[in-house]
C-alpha cells in the first residue's frame, strides 16, 4: 500500500483527543497527551531517518569496487562523513536511543537482513515485496542488485518496509506505540583508526564488526574551509569583494574540473584557490561550486563549495558607520596591523634559500648540538651565531648579555628534531642578544623541536621589580629613537596618511617614529592631558601619598611608528594611517627609528618549568623567571607555528612596528603573561590557544589569592598591551576561563579585541596605579565570546560592569567600544561607554580586522583566511 507521513499519526491522534474533549472537558490531560504524542511523533520520525540513512551507508560500504578515502566527523560528534572513491559520500552514525517503539535491525551470519522488536526473544527475517529473506549487501549471491529497505509507520501505526523507494509497502505486522526505547541507527559504535588507516562498526546487535581499509593519500585540503567539522560554512562574499583565497595543498590530484555557476570564476593553482564572484548582483545569489578531482588510481572526489554573493553591505549598525564614513563613526581603521600590512604572509623557508639564505644545523659537528642527551647545548648555538656575526661575542657583563651583531644576516637557524636546552644553572641570569636583520629561527615542527630553559632567571631587584628578570634570547636592535629630525607644522586629522614636516636624513622606505614632546619627556600640559583624559582628569587617578601619576609627571606620550612611502616637499606620506590625530601647537616630532627586519621565528616549541602554584606578584620566578624570547626594535617579522610550554612570559613584541605573532598555542603550568604589543605599532596577535593549567586566583597578591587548581585557567594575562602601544590587534584568541585581556597602562591606545574567546573580569590587565589608565582612547572590543564573566561588588554598581573606578587606586578604562559581546551574559554600564551595541548578540562582520583588510583590499589574503 501507498505509504503516509508519520505526521498522520500526530493529526490523526489530535482529532481524536479533540473529540473526546468535547465530552469530558479534561483541558489540562488533553495538553499532556498531546504534548507526549508530538515527542513519540518525533522520536519516531529520527528513529526512521536514521536507520533508513544507516541502511544505505551499510549497502555502499559493502560494494567492492568502492574504497574510502575521506573522513571527516560530524559536528555532534556521532559519527563520520565518509567519501567513497567514486565520488559519492555517506554518512555512518552511531545509534541514539530515543522513547519509542523502534525495531532493531541487523545482519545475520549469511548476510541477510533480521530485525526483533521489543516483544521478540529471538530476532527474525525482514520480509521481501513476496516474503522472502532480503540480502543486507548491495548484491545477491547470483549477483543480481539488492534494493535498499525504506522503513516507516504506515496511517494505521504499523511498522512497514518498502524496496521501491516508497512505492508500495510489506507491513511488519508490530505497532509503533508504547514508550519502550529505540535506536536511530543499524551501527551501535563506528571508529575512525587513523593511525592504522581503518574505519570499523559494529552493528546494533553488538556481535559482528566489519572493518574496512581507509586511503587518504589522496585529497584537496582548502585551509580555512576545510575544518574539523563535516559541515561547510557558506562562503560569503560582501559587496564590492573582488575575490577570495585560500591557501590549499594538493595529494595525487591528477586531474581537477571545477565546475563553477555562470559568472562565477574558479581558478585552482598548486597552492592557492581563488574564488571571484560575478561582477554585481541585484539581490542576494547563493550558488554551489563542485571541483571534481581524479587521483593516480583514478579515485574520483568532488569537492562542493557553497558560496553567497550579497547585494548590499549589511552588519552591526558601527559597521555600516564605518563603511559609510558616517559622522557618528567611531571605529578605527585597524587594518594595517601585522608583517606587511597584513597583505602577504612571511616568506616560507623554501623561498628564502632561494633568496640566497644559508642554512646552520646546529647539529652539524662543527657546532656540536646533540639533541636529547640532557646536556646544554647553548654552547653550540652560539657557535652558530658567531660564525653569521663573523666575530666573538660583545659581552655586558652589567646586564649579562652575550650580543651577537650582523646587518643582513640572511640566515636560517635550524634545530632538527629533539630536545635543546638553550639555559641551565651555568647559564643562568645571561641572556643572547641577537642584533641581526634577516635571520629565522627554525625547527622541524612544533610539536618535534623543543627549545628549553631548565633554571630560572632572577630579576636584579628580586623584590622591587619581580617582572626585570633577563629573557633568555631576545632579537633586538639597540640604537633607540636619538634626537628628532624635524617638528610636525601642520594638524592632521586621524586616518590621515600625511603630515607636513621639513626632514632631514629620510626618504621612501624609512622608518620614523611620530613623538609627542621628547622620547623621555611627553607633553606635561593640564589642558592636554585632561583633554586626553576628557570626561576625566588627571586629578581623578587615585595613587599612594606622595606619589603623583605618570601621566602628569611624564605626561601625555605618543609613540607611532611609520614607514615613509613618498615625500614631496615638506609632505610626509606614510604607508599606514595615523592612528591619533594631530594638533601642530602639542609639540609633535618626527625621529629615525633604527630597527631590524624580517626576523622569523617558526616551527617549535619554547618550554619553560614555571611553578605550578602561580602567585600574582609573589615571587621574581612567578613573575618572569622563565621568559624565553623577546623581539625589541623589529619590523616586519614573525613568529609563527609556535608552542609555550609552562612559560612565565610567552613573548613581547617591545618598540617594534608590523609584526605578527599567530599561530600559537600556551600550555602547561600557568604563568604570568602571555603575548602582548608593548610600546608598538600596529601588532598583530592572532589565533593564540592559551590553555595553561593552575589554581584559580582571587583579587589582591600573595598566597592568600590562591583558590582552586583548574584546567584551562590560562596565563594571567592574556594576550594584549603595554605602555605606549597603537594600534594592536588581537585577534581570533582563545584565553582561559580565569584570564583576560592585557592593558598594562603607561597609555597604551587603539586596540582591537577582535572575535576572541574566554573569560571576562576585572584585575587581569595590570599596572600600577601610578601607570593609569590601563587604556587610552579607542579599546575596541568587537564580537568577544565570554565563557566566564565575573564582577567585582567593590566597584561594580548593581552588578554593571564599570570601566572606570573612581574610589580605588587601580582600574580605569577610557570610555571603550563594545559591540556584539555574547556567550556568558553581562551588563555593562553604558555611561561609561563610547558604544555599546548588540550586547548579547554576535554581529556581522564577525571579524572586524578582516573585514575591514576585505575593504580596503577587496579580497582577504589567504594567510588570514588559512587560520580560519
Amino acid at each position: 500500500m501507498k505509504n503516509r507521513s508519520i505526521t498522520y499519526l500526530l493529526l490523526f491522534g489530535i482529532c481524536s483527543m479533540l473529540a473526546i474533549m468535547q465530552s469530558c472537558q479534561k483541558t489540562d490531560d488533553l495538553e499532556a497527551d498531546i504534548n507526549s504524542l508530538k515527542d513519540r511523533v518525533a522520536a519516531l520520525e529520527k528513529a526512521t531517518e536514521g536507520l533508513n540513512t544507516s541502511f544505505a551507508s551499510l549497502q555502499a560500504l559493502m560494494q567492492k569496487n568502492k574504497i574510502i578515502i575521506g573522513i571527516t566527523p560530524t559536528k555532534d560528534g556521532l559519527g563520520y562523513l565518509l567519501e567513497l572513491s567514486d565520488g559519492t559520500s555517506i554518512k555512518v552514525m552511531e545509534s541514539e536511543a530515543v522513547q519509542a517503539s523502534v525495531p532493531e535491525f541487523s545482519v545475520d551470519e549469511e548476510g541477510y537482513w533480521i530485525y526483533k522488536t521489543s516483544n521478540d526473544t529471538d530476532f527474525k527475517y525482514l520480509p521481501g515485496a513476496d516474503g522472502e529473506k532480503v540480502s543486507a549487501w548491495p548484491r545477491d549471491g547470483e549477483g543480481n542488485v539488492v534494493a535498499t529497505p525504506l522503513i516507516s509507520v504506515s496511517s494505521s501505526g504499523y511498522w512497514q518496509v518498502s524496496y521501491d523507494n516508497g512505492q508500495t509497502y510489506t507491513s511488519l505486522g508490530t505497532k509503533a506505540e508504547g514508550g519502550s526505547q529505540g535506536g536511530t541507527s543499524i551501527f551501535s559504535k563506528v571508529e575512525y583508526n587513523e593511525a592504522n588507516h581503518t574505519f570499523s562498526f559494529t552493528l546494533a546487535d553488538g556481535e559482528k564488526t566489519y572493518t574496512f581499509p581507509v586511503d587518504d593519500s589522496f585529497g584537496l585540503i582548502i585551509y580555512g574551509l576545510n575544518d574539523a567539522d563535516s559541515e561547510q560554512a557558506v562562503q560569503v562574499f560582501a559587496p564590492n569583494e573582488s575575490h577570495k583565497e585560500y591557501k590549499v595543498e594538493q595529494n595525487d590530484v591528477q586531474q581537477a574540473a571545477i565546475q563553477a555557476p555562470k559568472g562565477w570564476d574558479v581558478l585552482l593553482s598548486e597552492n592557492l584557490l581563488t574564488i571571484t564572484p560575478q561582477a554585481t548582483v541585484v539581490k542576494d545569489v547563493e550558488e554551489t561550486i563542485k571541483i571534481v578531482l581524479t587521483s593516480s588510481k583514478n579515485y574520483i572526489r568532488i569537492v562542493s563549495i557553497e558560496v553567497k554573493q550579497l547585494s548590499n553591505e549589511t552588519g552591526a549598525k558601527a559597521w555600516q558607520q564605518f563603511v559609510n564614513a558616517d559622522q557618528q563613526n567611531v571605529l578605527l581603521d585597524f587594518s594595517y596591523a601585522g608583517y606587511k600590512h597584513g597583505e602577504i604572509a612571511p616568506p616560507e623557508i623554501e623561498t628564502l634559500i632561494a633568496q640566497g639564505y644559508k642554512v646552520y644545523d646546529v647539529t652539524d659537528p662543527q657546532y656540536g648540538a646533540i639533541p636529547n642527551d640532557g646536556k646544554s647545548d647553548r654552547a653550540a648555538f652560539m657557535k652558530v651565531l658567531e660564525e653569521i656575526a663573523r666575530e666573538t661575542k660583545q659581552e655586558d657583563l652589567n646586564n649579562m648579555t652575550d650580543r651577537y651583531i650582523k646587518e643582513n644576516a640572511k640566515a636560517i637557524i635550524y634545530f632538527p628534531e629533539g630536545n635543546y636546552i638553550l639555559q641551565d644553572e651555568d647559564s643562568k641570569d645571561r641572556r643572547i642578544r641577537i642584533s641581526m636583520s634577516d635571520i629565522v629561527l627554525k625547527g622541524a615542527g612544533r610539536n618535534k623541536t623543543t627549545l628549553e630553559m631548565t633554571a630560572a632567571n632572577n630579576s636584579p631587584k628580586p623584590t622591587e621589580e619581580m617582572w626585570n628578570a633577563p629573557v633568555m634570547m631576545e632579537f633586538k636592535h639597540n640604537t633607540g629613537l636619538g634626537e628628532s629630525i624635524g617638528a610636525i607644522t601642520e594638524d592632521a586629522p586621524i586616518g590621515s596618511k600625511t603630515i607636513t614636516a621639513s626632514l632631514t636624513g629620510v626618504s621612501a622606505g624609512s622608518w620614523v617614529c611620530l613623538v609627542l614632546g621628547t622620547p623621555k619627556l611627553g607633553n606635561t600640559d593640564n589642558d592636554v592631558i585632561n583633554s586626553e583624559l576628557s570626561p576625566y582628569q588627571w586629578q581623578d587617578i587615585k595613587v599612594q601619598q606622595g606619589i603623583t601619576p605618570n601621566i602628569k609627571t611624564n605626561g601625555i606620550q605618543i609613540f607611532e611608528y611609520h614607514q615613509i612611502e613618498k615625500i614631496s616637499g615638506n609632505s610626509i606620506t606614510f604607508k599606514e594611517p595615523i592612528m591619533h590625530a594631530i594638533n601642530k601647537d602639542w609639540g609633535w616630532n618626527v625621529h629615525k627609528f633604527a630597527n631590524y627586519a624580517n626576523v622569523g621565528v617558526e616551527d617549535l616549541t619554547f618550554k619553560g618549568h614555571a611553578k605550578e602554584k602561580f602567585i600574582h606578584h609573589g615571587s621574581d620566578i612567578d613573575d618572569g623567571g622563565f621568559k624565553l624570547i623577546d623581539f625589541v626594535r623589529l619590523t616586519n617579522s614573525w613568529m609563527r607555528r609556535v608552542n609555550f610550554e609552562s612559560v612565565s612570559e610567552a613573548m613581547s613584541i617591545t618598540s617594534s612596528a608590523n609584526c605578527s605573532a599567530y599561530d600559537i598555542t600556551i600550555g602547561g603550568n600557568r604563568g604570568h603573561a602571555s603575548i602582548r604589543s608593548q610600546a608598538s605599532s600596529r601588532i598583530f596577535i592572532g589565533k593564540v590557544t592559551e590553555s595553561s593549567n593552575g589554581y584559580t586566583l582571587r583579587k589582591g597578591e600573595g598566597e592568600s589569592t590562591l583558590m582552586e587548581y583548574k584546567t584551562n585557567v590560562g596565563q594571567y594575562h592574556a594576550c594584549g598591551v603595554s605602555k605606549q602601544s597603537m594600534g594592536a590587534v588581537i585577534w581570533n584568541v582563545k584565553w582561559g576561563d580565569d584570564s583576560c585581556f592585557e592593558s598594562h597602562a603607561t597609555q597604551p591606545r587603539a586596540t582591537l579585541i577582535d572575535c576572541c574567546t574566554g573569560g571576562f573580569m576585572h584585575w587581569r590587565q595590570g599596572g600600577d596605579s601610578a601607570q593609569m589608565p590601563n587604556h587610552m582612547e579607542n579599546l575596541t572590543i568587537w564580537n568577544f565570546y565570554a565563557t566566564n564573566v565575573q564582577t567585582d561588588q567593590d566597584i561594580d554598581t548593581e552588578g554593571k560592569f564599570t570601566w572606570w573606578d573612581s574610589n580605588g587606586f587601580w582600574w580605569k578604562f577610557m570610555p571603550p567600544i563594545i559591540v556584539g559581546f555574547h556567550g556568558s551574559p553581562l551588563d555593562f554600564d553604558a555611561t561609561q561607554m563610547k558604544r555599546l551595541e548588540s550586547n548579547g548578540t554576535a554581529v556581522e562582520p564577525y571579524s572586524l580586522y578582516e573585514a575591514q583588510l576585505r575593504k580596503r583590499l577587496g579580497y582577504v589574503p589567504s594567510w588570514l583566511s588559512s587560520l580560519k
